[in-house]
């Protein structure tokens, strides 16, 4: 899912030779973004910065899956100056142990637990689209709402730099809306696969100009029309594949809100500034101000 081309936060990406294991003399953080395809694991130092990230495929069964990872940390960074460890999973964390994952067939997985048992660094873990809006709400005020259109539909809500406990678990793409005639979930409706499925490229490929401006617009209305009433937000950030093309859907879908809440304000809408990194620059956030070693 992520990609270090295509990546927006800036920072140089470390490729070293199978045979080297990435050493530090700094304080570090270690950056586990777990998805259902992919893996990443970053290196970032105190400011944020990443330093070395490495991708793998993500095995499906969660024992086999805890033992590759670990494997591949040993492999791949001497720990000796890691702080945290900050850890992102696509599904409902509860008292830092993963409920279940809507992609992955993982129940009461306790992955911190692991982690510290292995390397006695401490793991902080939590749903990787509340992580990313952590990153995309850095040192913004008020209120951000993220949602990233990709694989499925996910959201985050932030409050001034802070996590909203009351949308914690905030799962906005499984709600049901009717499109056609059809009742579906939202993500069937409006992710990035959902087009993909339909169009049959990638989303970027789309040509088709009455795609942008009616048929993507409107599917996303339909969601997203009640997840402002819902949440209030000040601002937007759109992320995922369907986020990077924003500016081509971003006035007709404005338009279409405006009649549906019948209101003539609307909060601003913006892609995600991190791109394919704003769930590892969350992981940093996040693992940064629980750590009560730092």
């Amino acid at each position: 899912m992520l990609k270090n081309a295509n990546h927006k936060c800036n920072s140089p990406i470390i490729h070293l030779a199978k045979t080297q294991t990435f050493r530090y003399t700094l304080s570090m953080y270690l950056l586990i973004d777990v998805g259902g395809t992919k893996t990443l694991l970053a290196i970032a130092n105190p400011k944020g910065k990443i330093l070395h990230s490495i991708k793998f495929p993500t095995i499906h069964d969660q024992n086999n899956f805890a033992k590759n990872l670990v494997q591949q940390i040993r492999s791949n960074f001497a720990l000796g100056s890691i702080e945290a460890i900050g850890v992102a999973l696509p599904g409902v964390v509860k008292d830092n142990k993963v409920q279940w994952l809507g992609n992955l067939p993982w129940k009461n997985f306790d992955l911190a637990k692991i982690l510290k048992d292995e390397f006695g660094i401490p793991a902080y873990i939590e749903n990787d689209a509340n992580l990313a809006a952590l990153a995309e709400a850095k040192n913004k005020t008020g209120r951000t709402l993220y949602l990233t259109f990709s694989t499925g539909i996910g959201g985050g809500v932030v409050d001034n730099n802070v996590l909203s406990k009351k949308f914690q678990d905030f799962e906005p793409g499984h709600t049901i809306y009717e499109y056609n005639g059809e009742k579906s979930e939202w993500e069937d409706l409006a992710s990035a696969k959902a087009f993909v499925d339909q169009y049959g490229i990638k989303v970027q490929d789309i040509k088709d100009k009455k795609c942008w401006s009616k048929e993507i617009p409107e599917r996303i209305a339909l969601g997203l029309a009640p997840v402002i009433t819902e949440t209030k937000p000040d601002r937007v950030v759109f992320g995922g594949p369907l986020g990077f093309e924003l500016k081509r859907y971003r006035t007709p879908l404005r338009r279409i809100l405006k009649n549906r809440l019948n209101t003539k304000t609307l909060p601003r809408f913006t892609a995600a500034k991190y791109g394919n990194f704003s769930v590892i620059e969350g992981c940093f956030l996040y693992a940064k101000a629980n750590n009560t070693n730092k």
